[in-house]
């Protein structure tokens, strides 16, 4: 009996400390994240590279990743490629959906939003909704990023200023 009694309170001392994950939405872990898209907006690659972990990685699409630098390059080919480029959510002028979960093992932050563009090239209007997960490290660098979106508008682009060069 002592026994049970013994079992029933450790675990109910052991789960009534564990609180759970905490969702933000104004940290600064948030405020950073949406600071990477006005960055990526005015196509400053380095301010991008200034939130990441010299080491970060990055997944695009793929379940093989690429170093951050080699990502940055990509991401600038985008101003190459398109004008008029905007992230945004919803109607109300918001860049992205940012929320940061805090676990007790790190914190992750998610954006969420519609990427726009028109193609230089073929003068076609892009719109691709995008998803980006952001692993911070605990010296509040992100060390890896996710991104989930449907390329194939971009890669359109891309062959269309190809056959164009090749004229």
């Amino acid at each position: 009996m002592k026994k049970s009694i013994f079992t029933i309170l450790t675990f109910a001392v052991v789960f009534s400390c564990y609180q759970g994950p905490t969702v933000e939405f104004e940290d600064e872990k948030s405020k950073a994240i949406l600071a990477v898209f006005d960055a990526y907006m005015a196509n400053d690659m380095q301010a991008i590279a200034d939130v990441y972990a010299e080491d970060a990685y990055v997944f695009s699409n793929s379940t093989d990743s690429i170093p951050i630098a080699e990502n940055l390059a990509l991401v600038a080919s985008h101003h190459e490629m398109f004008d008029d480029i905007k992230c945004v959510w919803g109607d109300k002028g918001r860049t992205a959906w940012v929320e940061t979960t805090t676990y007790e093992f790190g914190s992750v932050s998610r954006a969420f939003f519609l990427w726009t563009g028109v193609g230089k090239a073929s003068g076609v209007a892009v719109e691709v909704p995008t998803q980006i997960s952001y692993m911070w490290g605990d010296d509040n660098k992100i060390r890896r990023s996710i991104l989930r979106n449907d390329t194939s508008a971009m890669l359109e682009e891309l062959e269309a200023a190809q056959s164009m060069v090749s004229e």
